[in-house]
């Protein structure tokens, strides 16, 4: 499909478009998942690194990625195709990235330091080429409209379809490894993870086929910013500077409990792996429930109070599991499953408040760069990620946790601190940055008004 030009910038997208769109984070959970969950563990109980410099491996691995997210930002607006400036990375970049994926679970013999750099270099490939896909998939939403209640369909959409696939992939994975387990024996993660390549391939070149961009090859080519404009920009955003601050809070919490819920089920509950699997599959599928509630209640309430909302009703429910000194699994399940309605509530607001700041930055600067914004989004999300990485292993090294044996009882009760308290403060600090936050929808689209005036007048001249 080809570009449509600006003068549409503001219609109503159909509903193959939300689709379309929303389809491709369906295949980059089939790559994020498996990697918050179970990548640490099959460090340290697979593969046999220590939990500290398995987490400091991975946080280097993320700060990586998220240093070179605002280049691949720049270097994505910069492109012009007849397909755009983004969908063309999703055509061209997807059978790299599932390759180099595929690559971070081959077995091997390693030992010491050609193990870790091993681990490093793989991972290292991966996080730049998912970098180099993902990217421009997410500042293709600012491209494609830039009315404000459209991008919230647009995102709602696409948690609907993050999520469907976090459910699949949460609960097959487990399942997959142990079926290969007994076929191919140490090939089994290797085997699972071509699986899910495969089908991220085919999904995200259906994503490419069923979505367009705002972008127009007929007119003359815009000056693009320099990296001083854009980043005297970004230091006068103040909406979007809460909003990094607030999602660095949020990815903390929602990595310290995803990365410790492996082993929270296997040695606190004292359950088999693919209980794991289940609870990880059960997560998303909440979420898509509550996806359409939230996108809803941010029209109607606003993001701010819907972000806050939501976030207060997932700290409630760690703090009652935190609370019960025994839960039975069915409580698990249960408590979990409210942490997930509320977290599904970040989903839909993040991705609709960042290209509202978008805007924002243009409106007050004169500067527009939705590529080198979602690139220094990601940068702080991925440094969030990386640290809290780095946090869970040293935290599991403190606490004395040892791979593949019973746990002493104090670790056990260190284990449901982090997946509880630890994580419902971070969820409480993200609250408190979003309460100062007020770019609402009214004044999100005085801003625009203003800026097609602007160019309007400029035209003219």
């Amino acid at each position: 499909m080809t570009s449509t030009t600006g003068r549409d910038s503001a219609r109503r997208l159909s509903f193959g478009q939300y689709i379309g769109y929303g389809v491709g984070d369906f295949a980059f959970n089939f790559y994020w998942l498996p990697l918050q969950v179970f990548l640490l563990k099959y460090y340290t109980d697979v593969l046999g690194l220590g939990s500290g410099l398995a987490g400091t491996v991975i946080m280097v691995c993320l700060v990586w990625d998220g240093m070179i997210d605002p280049a691949i930002g720049i270097i994505a607006n910069k492109t012009r195709t007849r397909w755009g400036r983004y969908r063309p990375y999703l055509l061209f970049g997807c059978v790299p990235l599932a390759v180099s994926f595929t690559l971070l679970f081959v077995p091997v013999s390693l030992k010491d330091t050609s193990l870790v750099i091993y681990v490093l270099a793989t991972q290292l490939l991966f996080r730049t080429l998912y970098a180099a896909v993902n990217i421009p998939y997410g500042a293709m939403m600012a491209s494609m409209t830039r009315d404000s209640m459209e991008r919230n369909w647009l995102a709602g959409a696409r948690m609907l379809f993050a999520y469907s696939g976090s459910a699949v992939v949460g609960y097959y994975t487990p399942r997959l490894v142990e079926y290969f387990s007994g076929v191919s024996g140490a090939y089994a993660y290797f085997a699972a993870t071509a699986i899910l390549s495969i089908c991220a391939i085919a999904v995200i070149v259906l994503c490419f086929a069923m979505t367009t961009e705002l972008v127009s090859n007929d007119t003359p080519q815009e000056k693009h910013p320099s990296l001083t404009a854009m980043l005297k920009m970004i230091a006068s955003n103040v909406p979007f500077l809460q909003v990094i601050a607030a999602i660095a809070l949020f990815y903390f919490a929602n990595v310290v409990i995803y990365s410790s819920l492996a082993y929270f089920i296997q040695y606190f509950m004292v359950q088999e792996q693919r209980v794991t699997g289940n609870v990880v599959g059960m997560i998303p599928l909440v979420q898509m429930i509550a996806i359409m509630p939230w996108t809803i209640a941010s029209r109607y309430l606003g993001k701010r109070w819907a972000w806050i909302g939501g976030l207060s009703i997932a700290t409630a429910g760690l703090l009652a599991l935190y609370s019960i000194d025994h839960p039975s699994m069915e409580m698990v399940y249960f408590l979990i499953g409210v942490y997930a309605v509320g977290s599904a509530s970040i989903g839909v607001n993040l991705w609709s408040i960042v290209p509202d700041t978008v805007e924002y930055g243009e409106w007050r600067s004169g500067v527009r760069a939705e590529g080198f914004i979602f690139g220094f989004l990601t940068l702080i999300q991925k440094v969030a990620l990386g640290l809290s990485s780095a946090f869970v292993g040293a935290y599991l090294a403190h606490i004395g946790y040892v791979a593949n044996q019973a746990q002493s009882g104090a670790t056990l009760g260190s284990l449901k601190v982090l997946i509880t308290a630890i994580a419902g403060l971070g969820l409480v600090a993200s609250c408190v940055v979003m309460y100062f936050y007020r770019l609402s929808a009214a004044t999100h689209g005085q801003m625009v008004r203003e800026i097609a005036a602007r160019q309007s007048l400029q035209a003219a001249a």
